[in-house]
């Protein structure tokens, strides 16, 4: 057990945290921290403890972490930084996979409070690393160390390889491999008879140290030798040792097959409530798709009798449709043969009419015309009369009057020719003629109009 003044710097990032809370299962009330620069297993901060990833990770440690684990250290004088991977979970035959130095990289610090440490005074453990290890006789299980021969056959058995614990395995392995060796620590193993406990000095209780030695050099892996022990103080530290790993193990894998139980218990309940959730929330989405199919359905429903009194209007507007166009064939005959005694009708009125007007306006241009011959003829009267009062005054000379008509006489001849008016009579008269279209189109819509009406 070194001090923690060469603490090496942690490498844990904040992703390895957060992996603590998804795949480890730790409760997100749990509150996890980086450690700081200047925070050591011995100098963290207030109202704050470190712990290592790899008691996660290898050893099966959760949140919040067990009492036993307290009263066990607190029972030795040690600081939770302080235990080794083997106090949490056995070694296998080729040791844990991290070093020691390894492990003290994936220092973190956790909040302590209840969701962390439970109802335990963590006050009670103390923040310094201890240096000799000793049991305080404060734990009730001071008197347990009954188990110790039973562990170490566990541990090593002759013959027997170590089961590698962080296999790739299944929980139930798992589970069941911890209850098997549960089983195991409570039956002594065949062959030489356990070593007796005596009590030395003020009353403790130590095996024989010769045998207990030799046990706990039996439970050590392969190519990891017992170092040798000269004097007698090392060899009695090295049995209070052995003693008190004794006791950790044992009470701990109680705890664990407790623990693990619990654990399958616990993921059972929230399995079930798991699936208890999906079924009440698949029956709500049922139920709401039952309702939507439902309103689909009335809708298909509506929609289909609206088709079915589609079709059956469409067949009766059918029915109706054949003796209209019936009707309408014979109409169309009426209307030919209307049009056709129309347009007759009214070529003969407007030939009359245009007779009549054109008789009209002849009539009323004879009579113009003796009007403007009579006012010639008076004009001619009239100038013949001055002109013979000028004769008579002497005013005139015949052949200067003479002259003067014979000018006037041509300026009248162009007048004349200027006015002449073309022969009057109605077929020199350029008419406007009657087409049959626009008597079709007058008899048409009359006849239109009569098959609307009715």
């Amino acid at each position: 057990m070194s001090s923690s003044f060469n603490f090496p710097r942690p490498t844990t990032k904040t992703d390895d945290l957060e992996d603590l809370y998804k795949t480890y299962g730790v409760d997100r009330a749990v509150v996890l921290d980086l450690a700081s620069t200047n925070e050591t297993p011995e100098t963290v901060r207030e109202g704050y403890y470190g712990a290592y990833l790899s008691f996660f990770y290898s050893c099966g440690l959760i949140f919040p972490i067990p009492e036993p684990i307290y009263e066990i250290l607190a029972e030795l004088g040690l600081s939770f930084t302080q235990i080794p991977q083997n106090f949490l979970r056995s070694p296998r035959h080729r040791g844990h996979p991290l070093s020691r130095r390894e492990v003290a990289r994936t220092f973190f610090v956790f909040n302590m409070d209840r969701a962390s440490v439970g109802e335990f005074d963590f006050s009670r453990l103390p923040r310094s690393w201890a240096e000799n290890l000793a049991p305080s006789g404060s734990s009730s299980m001071s008197d347990e160390i009954h188990g110790l021969i039973g562990i170490f056959g566990e541990v090593v058995r002759p013959g027997v390889e170590l089961r590698e614990l962080r296999s790739p395995v299944s929980e139930d392995e798992t589970i069941a491999a911890t209850r098997k060796r549960r089983r195991s620590s409570k039956v002594a193993l065949p062959g030489p008879s356990p070593p007796r406990f005596v009590p030395e000095g003020d009353g403790s209780l130590f095996p024989a140290q010769g045998d207990l030695i030799s046990l706990a050099g039996r439970m050590r892996y392969a190519g990891c030798g017992l170092r040798s022990l000269a004097s007698s103080a090392e060899k009695e530290a090295y049995a209070k040792v052995a003693v008190a790993s004794s006791k950790m193990m044992e009470a701990f894998n109680e705890y664990v097959v407790v623990m693990e139980d619990h654990g399958m218990a616990s993921r059972n309940d929230k399995e079930i409530d798991s699936i208890g959730s999906d079924i009440r929330r698949l029956s709500k989405e049922f139920e709401a798709t039952k309702r939507e199919g439902k309103k689909d359905a009335e809708k298909i429903e509506a929609l289909t009798k609206d088709s079915r009194r589609i079709h059956h209007e469409n067949e009766a507007l059918m029915t109706q449709m054949v003796p209209q166009k019936v009707r309408i064939a014979a109409l169309e005959v009426v209307r030919d043969r209307d049009i056709r005694r129309a347009s007759r009708v009214a070529r003969r009125d407007f030939a009359t009419r245009y007779r009549e007007i054109l008789e009209s306006l002849k009539d009323k241009w004879t009579s113009k015309k003796k009007e403007v011959s009579s006012e010639i003829q008076l004009q001619e009267v009239i100038a013949n009369i001055d002109l013979l009062n000028e004769f008579k005054d002497g005013g005139l000379t015949v052949d200067a009057e003479l002259a003067r008509l014979k000018e006037m006489e041509g300026d009248c001849e162009d007048l004349v020719a200027s006015a002449a008016v073309p022969d009057w009579s109605i077929s020199e008269l350029d008419l406007p003629k009657v087409s049959d279209d626009s008597v079709d189109q007058v008899g048409g819509s009359s006849v239109l109009d009569d098959s609307a009406s009715s």
